[in-house]
């Protein structure tokens, strides 16, 4: 299949999505998000396909969103409640069809995994990252909030507070620590040992294999899981509709000289912390 934005390439059973804009870390935006539905829509009726492993080009596995805005663009507390909710409910969507995909799906996260991208690669089954990883929900330093709210469920609800509270980024050992992902290897091992776990689940009998990520799934669902993602979706469209001088000034920096601008005027407030 021929993508924009992913190239999806399959190898026997194996099938790989790549994120594909090296050169804006693999941020996430509309046609990339939609590339990603079809793809997985396609995996889920290919019987041949029996594990995705799923990873960014160059130096990041993603950014997370991209909040790129073209000139004359609405800020986000301009837009109506009932347009961002459609547009933050699509994105969950789009998480969703990993979460409910009949195949295990292996993240290997290697760079930047930050914000959307970070959630991303939580609602993946299994987490593999380079030694090298960095991962973080920073969106509330930008005015912006958690989509998709599965922190909380991968590591404690204590840890989560303080994570998506600060913006702080983590590295790949502490996210081990935490329980944010399964392992860390070495950058040039990481395709490697995410290929060696993919080939041990093809040879499981698939049933079992579909059946048990259905199984591990709704425990989380009974610990409520499901309700929690529609829950924070009314909360961050509250939030990312409202206004405060923080996300003002914010966005006074990036009208006036741009996003990268107001991404480093963001980070400067937090280096002497």
């Amino acid at each position: 299949m021929a993508f924009e934005f992913l190239i999806y390439e399959r190898k026997g059973q194996i099938c790989y999505l790549t994120l594909n804009r090296p050169e804006k870390l693999n941020a996430l935006n509309p046609g990339l998000m939609e590339e990603l539905r079809e793809a997985l829509a396609t995996i889920e009726v290919d019987p041949e396909i029996r594990v995705v492993i799923l990873t960014g080009a160059g130096r990041a596995f993603s950014a997370g969103f991209d909040i790129t805005r073209e000139p004359g663009d609405p800020e986000l507390h301009e837009i109506p409640p009932d347009i961002r909710r459609d547009q933050l409910k699509h994105h969950i969507d789009t998480f969703m069809m990993i979460w409910n995909l009949s195949k295990p799906v292996i993240a290997a996260v290697n760079g930047l995994a930050l914000a959307g991208a970070c959630e991303l690669m939580q609602v993946c089954d299994i987490k593999i990252a380079s030694e090298n990883a960095i991962l973080g929900e920073p969106e509330i330093r930008a005015g912006l909030g958690p989509p998709f709210l599965i922190t909380p469920f991968s590591v404690s609800p204590m840890k989560a507070k303080e994570l998506l509270l600060t913006g702080d980024t983590i590295d790949a050992q502490e996210a081990l620590r935490l329980g944010m992902i399964n392992r860390v290897v070495p950058q040039d091992q990481l395709m490697y040992e995410c290929e060696r776990t993919a080939k041990k689940i093809c040879l499981m009998a698939q049933v079992g294999v579909k059946m048990t990520k259905r199984a591990v799934n709704r425990v989380m669902e009974g610990m409520g899981f499901l309700s929690t993602i529609e829950h924070n979706l009314e909360l961050m469209v509250h939030f990312e509709t409202s206004t405060s001088p923080e996300i003002d000034a914010f966005n006074e920096v990036r009208r006036e000289s741009g996003l990268k601008a107001a991404l480093n005027w963001r980070d400067d407030r937090f280096r002497d912390l």
